[in-house]
């Protein structure tokens, strides 16, 4: 029985973000803010199956490797046969749940903002949008410009600008994206940004990278 937990733990862990080396939200966020990365029903769901899976298999096993004499007793099960098969599905289910949780968001992320520095060679911020979809005036109800505002550390306005929209479209950079003008103390004091257009378009992202040059 040792050996059959952890044959099945092993892949589970595997899957389940390389063991519990669990990470937060990635720098920038997905989807347009502050929704935490929560865990869907489709997920808990298919957790929840596994679990009775396992607990069916398991009990199965352990019917069959009772002596035959054994085999018409005590089919009911017994608090001390429950107890490790509940420890083993709450080993396995729990790194799935937290996977889930906490990689929300990880394929594609609908905004970044980077420090950054323009062909002139002054500081900026580069706003990009990860989401192709957005870019357009249906998202924002027709507005042609939306405000970009970012804040430091401690909360603090740093910046409140706008933006023309749509988000243009450059060769050589991978997706829609704005130029944001700052002076060099607004650039590196910008903690977080959030691009407000209305309708569709709230997102907000931390800032990443750092000047170079």
């Amino acid at each position: 029985m040792p050996f059959l937990f952890f044959t099945l733990l092993d892949p589970i862990l595997v899957l389940a973000g390389h063991g519990y080396d669990f990470r937060s939200t990635p720098a920038g966020e997905s989807g347009g803010g502050d929704d935490g990365g929560g865990i869907g029903m489709v997920p808990i769901v298919a957790v929840v199956v596994l679990a009775l899976v396992t607990v069916g298999i398991m009990v199965w096993l352990s019917r069959r490797d009772r002596e035959p004499g054994a085999e018409g007793q005590g089919r009911a099960l017994k608090l001390t046969s429950v107890a490790p098969l509940a420890l083993t599905v709450a080993v396995i289910a729990t790194p799935l749940v937290v996977w889930t949780a906490s990689s929300g968001g990880d394929d594609e992320r609908s905004l970044m903002v980077e420090r950054f520095t323009s062909v002139t060679g002054a500081p900026e911020l580069l706003v990009s949008l990860g989401d192709d979809d957005l870019n357009n005036l249906e998202a924002t109800g027709g507005r042609r410009t939306v405000r970009v505002i970012c804040r430091g550390r401690q909360g603090q306005p740093v910046l409140d600008s706008r933006q023309k929209w749509p988000f243009v479209e450059e060769a050589g950079y991978d997706y829609p994206h704005a130029h944001q003008a700052a002076t060099p103390e607004q650039v590196q004091q910008a903690d977080r940004c959030r691009v407000d257009g209305g309708a569709r378009v709230s997102l907000e992202a931390d800032v990443e990278g750092s000047l170079t040059g």
